[in-house]
């Protein structure tokens, strides 16, 4: 029985650890990937139930969608997929599509596969990182507000290890600060800042990923599953029985954990990229839902559902 109870805690220490990194280097991109969708998408609902599909791709599209392409076909070429075909605008009347890359990869990489994942969810993390170049270049106050945000960047991070204490506060902090600093007076004056915000605002309302982009993020997230599933039952297998010990101070470079500190740093700064950018997207949101509702209600039409 002690053979057995070995293995059965060994396999728990697996699936435990195996968890707990996944939920530690994807955690974040899940929870606010889920919450720019959501603003994308409820803001396109918007526009469609009471302006039309139309005016949304006239005013936003042309500048939104190709950011939205861009953030596919840049993980295309991180990842070694080869772009098959690339429109970065062309609507399309009959399917609803404003743009789209091809591409295709070796099945039998590892590395390809996984890179699907960040294929699909390319948008969500090019569209934060050129929301964030833009403010940074147009909007002078930004440099300071955003330092804000990277300084509470870790406690997203800590989010993830299950430290929950005061996220909420810190996360409404940072949206006022943020807030105060976008809309100050002397920006409000200032052609750069209206420049930086219809610029904003046509590239989070195309951040939704469309049922294809999900479909590939599926498919590479089962891919990084299998793999960190496998490499800690390769570590975890050596240690286990000892055989680790022949590596000497080298087997430290192989455990994830060596890496936590570079790890938490990256988690830190695309965390901060994706609040400034749900920021965005939110405030985006509401000023749309709220003038085109007031514009439904002037027409009779009554209130917009943003959710169907």
């Amino acid at each position: 029985m002690a053979e057995i109870n070995s293995f059965l805690d060994f396999l728990k220490l697996l699936f435990v650890t195996t968890t707990s990194q996944l939920i530690w280097l994807l955690g974040l991109f899940f929870l606010f990937g889920l919450i720019l969708y959501f603003f994308a998408r409820s803001t396109r609902i918007t526009f469609m139930n009471s302006v039309g599909a139309k005016m949304d791709v006239v005013v936003t599209g042309w500048i939104g969608t190709p950011v939205h392409e861009l953030g596919h076909a840049i993980f295309c070429i991180l990842f070694g997929h080869k772009i098959v075909e690339m429109k970065l605008y062309s609507p399309n009347n009959e399917d609803g599509t404003l743009g789209y890359v091809n591409h295709a990869y070796n099945r039998k990489s590892t590395y390809q596969n996984i890179g699907n994942f960040f294929i699909g969810a390319g948008p969500i993390i090019f569209g934060s990182l050129v929301i964030y170049a833009l403010s940074y270049y147009l909007v002078p106050g930004m440099r300071a507000a955003f330092s804000n945000i990277e300084s509470e960047s870790q406690m997203y991070v800590q989010l993830l290890q299950g430290q929950y204490s005061g996220l909420f506060a810190a996360f409404r902090e940072t949206t006022m600060h943020t807030l105060s600093s976008l809309f100050a007076l002397e920006n409000l004056s200032d052609y750069r800042f209206w420049i930086f915000l219809y610029l904003a605002v046509s590239i989070s309302s195309h951040m939704q990923l469309s049922p294809p982009d999900i479909k590939g993020a599926k498919g590479g997230l089962i891919s990084i599953v299998v793999f960190v599933f496998f490499l800690n039952l390769f570590i975890l297998g050596f240690e286990a029985t000892g055989f680790s010990a022949h590596f000497g101070d080298w087997w430290n470079y192989i455990k994830l954990e060596s890496y936590a500190n570079s790890i938490n740093r990256f988690l830190g700064i695309m965390a901060s990229l994706f609040v400034f950018a749900t920021i965005i997207s939110g405030l985006n949101f509401s000023l749309s839902y709220a003038l085109l509702t007031v514009y439904n209600i002037l027409r009779g039409k009554g209130l917009i559902n943003p959710l169907n």
